[in-house]
Order: C-alpha cells, then structure tokens, then sequence
C-alpha cells in the first residue's frame, strides 16, 4: 500500500471516528441523564435521521462521487434530487416524532435530520476530493459546539430529551458549515435546481440509495420489534451495548468509506487488483472487529457502569453480538462497494435486501414466537450479512476478475478531483 493509500485511508478513519464521537457523546448523555427509555426514544428518533441520510447518501452522495458533478446537467440533477429527498425526510421527521414528543421536539427533530443530512452531502463531496482530513476540522468543532449546548442546558434548566435532540441540530449546522468553508472553490460553484441530469442521478444513484436504505432500515425495524415485544427500556439497553461497541463500527464505516471513494478514482485498474484490494480491506476489518469485540466484552462488567451512570445493565451478549455484527458488516461493504462502481448497484441492492429480509425474519420469529432474549438480536442480524458479502463476492465480483476491462458509469468523475 502506497504512503498516499495510507494517509487517505487514515483520515476516512479519523473523519469517521470524529462524525460518530458527536454521536456517541449524545447517546452516551442520553444514557446517562435520561436512562434507558430516555436512550430508547433518542435511539428511534435518531434512527429514522440515519435511515434518511441513508437515502440522500446514496442517491446524491454517490452519485457525486462516480459522475461528473462539475458536468451542469449532473450538476442540476443533484441539487434536485438533495432537495427533494431532505424536503419528504424533514416532513417525515416531524411528523414521527409528533405524536409522542409534541410540536416543539417534532420541529428541532425536523431541522436536526435537515442539519444532518445536509452535513451529509457536504461530507460526501469532501470524501469525492480526497480530502478525508477536513472532515476531522468540520466534525470536531461540531463535536464541540454539541457539548457546549448541552453543558448550558444541563446548568440552565436540566437536561431532557430536547436539548439531546437540539444539540444534534446544532453539532450538524456547524459541521456543514465548516465543510462547505473547506470546499475548494469549484465544488462550492452554484447550480440550479432542474429536471437537467436527473435521470442520471437517479439511473446510478437510485439504486445505491436503495442498497444504503436496507441497512439503516433493517435496524430500526428491529428495534421496533424490541420496542413492541419487549418495551422502551429494552430498546435503550439494546442501543448502549450497540454505543459500547462503536470504535468496531467506526474501523469498518472509516475504511469502507476510503474504499468506495478509491474504487471510484480507479475505475480503469484491472478488475482482479481491485478485488484484491477489497479483499485485503475486508480482512484488515475483520480482524480488527474480532479484536475490538473481545476486548469491548471483556471490559463491558467494569466498564458499562460510566455509559449507563448505574441507571440500567449493559448486557455482555448484546456487546459481543455487535462486535460479531461489525464484522459481518466488514464482510460485505467492500464488496458491495466495488461492485456497485463496477456497474452493479443493482443486484448489489437485491443481495442486501436478500439478506436483511432473512436477517429480520429470523429475528421477528425469534423475539415474537420463539421468546429469544432481546440481547442475542444482533447475533441473528450478522448472519444475514455474511451471507450477503459471500453471494456479493461470489456471484457479481469472482466473474469479472478475469481481467475484463472495468465498466464505467456514464460521465465519470475520474481525473477531475
């Protein structure tokens, strides 16, 4: 690996670390001053602001980064479709958290899942320029202005679910802020919003968003069916040994997101080297979620206690199943990944659905009818995962390793960083 793969690869890390730390400290708060239906609610709330990040990511964020965004027609058919996606996802925000929160929440989950999207695509476009190490700069002063409003909540009138929802809002603004500030100056050059591109966008990135929805999607319904079969609490419980895990997660989401961003710039690479190289990336992940768990579950007894502030038990099986289920997720993204800039996304989309729909059969029986603990969830979940990343490699990348020629997506952005 050459010493500018290294240093990319380790500002996609540390960009991933620094985006998910603004996150971790909010659940942690919410773990500790709310409990664990307090996390529970934050954890549903926060969920449905991934879910459609997850959508904009794909639809907009991929296309960005494998097109030509700087081309005007594509650059229009991105700023429509961003619109519209944050559009239908702030309306679905308020009117989620409506019911159960009231008007005031609902409107600062609305801007929140706007903020965060935004920050989103602006994220995005910095990964499309290789500049992994801005996102650090734009990450951590959101990172600090988040604490700075809780801390003058928590002085000012007592923490509640709220100020955890708001600092969200506000961790983001400035995130996107900075970003775009980072930007170099033709990324930031205006487009208009227009039917101009729109069918490139979405021929490429429609079916990435789609593939980016199962996951997210596939999370939230499960703790859906926690919330229905085993209550709120369980559901907070469930979320904190997911947070206790994270620096799992953060390895493989750092380092898959290095490796579509590298996949895109080197469409022309014969097929049998990138495969190689997702090969090696899986294996690097792997190995370092197998490392990460075992030590996540060993400290859980000792070390829960400072998530939880002693409100509730961390359960050691949950812990060690999200570390399982990290890897499951090292075993797929690049794979996935690759394919889709090879000109797979869909039946990269069918495979992820495939898999997340046995996943979350499996888990529904077990927690509706076969009376499964809620801790072993994310155990049920992996397995649905690893299938995924074998029939990915197997059946869409092993064919194409022969040394055809790569496929590119109609107006790449290849060169034009």
């Amino acid at each position: 690996m050459t010493w500018d793969r290294v240093r990319g690869a380790a500002g996609a890390l540390a960009g991933q670390v620094t985006l998910a730390a603004g996150s971790l400290v909010l659940q942690v708060v919410a773990a500790r001053g709310l409990g664990s239906e307090g996390l529970g609610h934050f954890a549903l709330m926060f969920g449905y602001v991934v879910m459609a990040t997850a959508v904009s990511t794909g639809l907009v964020g991929d296309s960005l980064t494998v097109l030509d965004r700087r081309h005007p027609a594509i650059r229009s058919g991105l700023l429509t479709c961003a619109a519209l996606t944050i559009g239908v996802a702030v309306a679905g925000a308020f009117l989620l958290a409506l019911p159960s929160q009231g008007p005031a929440v609902a409107s600062v989950l609305a801007v929140a899942t706007a903020a965060f999207m935004v920050a989103d695509l602006l994220r995005r476009t910095l990964m499309a320029c290789l500049r992994f190490w801005s996102l650090v700069l734009a990450d951590g002063l959101g990172l600090l202005a988040a604490v700075t409003l809780l801390a003058v909540a928590q002085v000012t009138a007592g923490l509640e679910l709220g100020h955890v929802v708001a600092a969200l809002a506000v961790a983001q603004a400035t995130a996107g802020a900075v970003a775009w500030r980072c930007l170099p100056r033709e990324e930031r050059r205006p487009a208009r919003v227009g039917s101009a591109g729109i069918t490139a966008v979405v021929r490429f990135g429609g079916w990435r968003a789609l593939q980016q929805f199962v996951r997210p999607t596939t999370l939230n319904a499960v703790r859906w069916l926690v919330l229905v079969t085993t209550g709120v609490a369980a559901v907070g419980e469930l979320e904190a040994a997911r947070v206790f895990v994270a620096p799992a997660m953060l390895l493989v989401q750092g380092l898959a997101s290095y490796l579509f961003a590298s996949y895109a710039a080197a469409q022309t690479d014969p097929v049998r080297e990138l495969l190689r190289r997702a090969d090696h990336g899986a294996a690097a992940m792997l190995t370092g979620c197998a490392l990460l768990a075992g030590t996540a579950a060993l400290a859980a007894p000792e070390l829960g206690p400072l998530l939880t502030g002693d409100r509730f038990t961390l359960p050691t099986v949950a812990v060690l199943g999200w570390g399982v289920y990290a890897a499951s997720c090292a075993a797929v993204l690049p794979y996935g990944s690759l394919a889709a800039v090879l000109g797979a996304p869909a039946q990269v989309f069918l495979l992820r659905l495939l898999d997340a729909a046995v996943a979350l059969l499996v888990t529904a029986l077990a927690l509706a009818l076969w009376g499964m603990p809620f801790a072993w969830v994310p155990w049920l979940l992996s397995g649905g995962s690893f299938l995924g990343g074998y029939l990915c490699r197997r059946l869409l990348l092993a064919p194409r390793s022969a040394g055809a020629a790569v496929p590119r997506p109609a107006l790449t952005s290849v060169g034009r960083r």
